[in-house]
């Protein structure tokens, strides 16, 4: 009898668990304790993550945090030899996995254009500056080559905290010690954007063998050719002209060759010129686009000349030593 016992209630515990387990399965092929979507979501402290084969936007939760979101820049700047245009921001969660932490990115998305002719980089110190806090340029930024008077788009990426203030966010493009873009990232504060400026300078120097017909100028914080940026509180004053030569034989203009006399009357050199190899005739040849620029201060304006001291190849008889070419830069 004890022995028929044991067995009969052997059988019903079995087939209790088996009950159990077919329970079970029904209830996980119903998709039981997930989301109503199908997919499972698991909190990030301080943010909601969806992580399913398309990333959702994530709400605010009640502890706070910063929200998965996508939002429209529509800002530009200038800045070593390119126009950057950047349209939008993306703000990211990515959960914590083995061996590595959740972190919150802020990635800007931007068309960079080459103003100058060759294929160049760029690569200017990025940061983002809130009311509180700064945030620098992180290695997952996307940027390449791009070449001379093209295009290409770029990411920018930044690793942000639960501090972040989009509200009051700026991206500040360059060194300390540089001209420095800066552009609200929210819509609200001041742009500096760095634009460069076309003063109309028209008019010509002339001496008895040699003639500089000034034809346009540019005023910039960057040397687009050189991708270079110019230092805080400078531009570059470049001054475009055709050459007239009446000297036989091919000369040249050397940088030294040539001062701005400021308004204050002191001179300054010429940074750096193109006009070498001059050709020239009795009756006169045209050698075009070519240029002279100078370093100046940001605020200058005013009465300036250029003074043309040119090498002995081009002194005449006459004793004529310099020429000189008369010009106003409005505020």
């Amino acid at each position: 009898m004890r022995a028929a016992t044991i067995g009969r209630l052997s059988s019903r515990g079995l087939s209790l668990a088996f009950a159990a387990l077919a329970a079970a399965l029904m209830l996980a092929a119903c998709g039981g304790g997930g989301d109503e979507d199908g997919t499972n979501t698991t909190a990030a402290p301080g943010r909601n993550t969806t992580t399913a084969g398309v990333q959702g936007t994530s709400q605010p939760t009640d502890s706070g945090g910063i929200e998965n979101q996508t939002f429209t820049i529509g800002e530009h700047f200038f800045h070593s030899g390119f126009r950057v245009d950047v349209t939008e921001g993306e703000i990211v969660t990515t959960e914590a996995t083995l061996g590595r932490d959740a972190s919150t990115s802020l990635i800007l998305t931007a068309t960079l254009e080459n103003r100058g002719d060759d294929t160049g980089y760029f690569g200017p110190d990025l940061a983002i500056s809130t009311a509180n806090n700064s945030y620098s340029q992180s290695f997952a930024s996307n940027n390449d080559d791009t070449p001379g008077g093209l295009k290409t788009q770029a990411t920018f990426d930044f690793r942000i905290d639960e501090n972040f203030d989009l509200a009051t966010a700026e991206l500040i493009v360059g060194r300390s010690d540089e001209s420095r873009a800066r552009i609200p990232l929210s819509g609200g504060g001041d742009a500096v954007r760095l634009e460069p400026s076309e003063p109309a300078i028209t008019g010509v120097l002339s001496m008895p063998l040699i003639d500089l017909e000034f034809t346009s100028a540019t005023l910039a914080y960057d040397l687009p050719n050189r991708h270079r940026q110019m230092d805080e509180g400078k531009q570059a004053l470049t001054l475009y002209f055709d050459a007239v030569s009446r000297k036989g034989g091919n000369w040249n203009i050397f940088p030294d060759n040539l001062v701005l006399v400021l308004p204050d009357g002191t001179s300054l050199a010429a940074d750096d010129a193109d006009a070498y190899g001059l050709p020239g005739s009795d009756e006169g040849s045209t050698t075009p686009d070519q240029w002279v620029r100078f370093v100046v201060d940001e605020s200058l304006s005013g009465d300036l000349a250029i003074v043309l001291t040119p090498g002995q190849w081009f002194l005449a008889d006459d004793g004529v030593t310099e020429g000189t070419f008369e010009f106003t830069l409005a505020p």
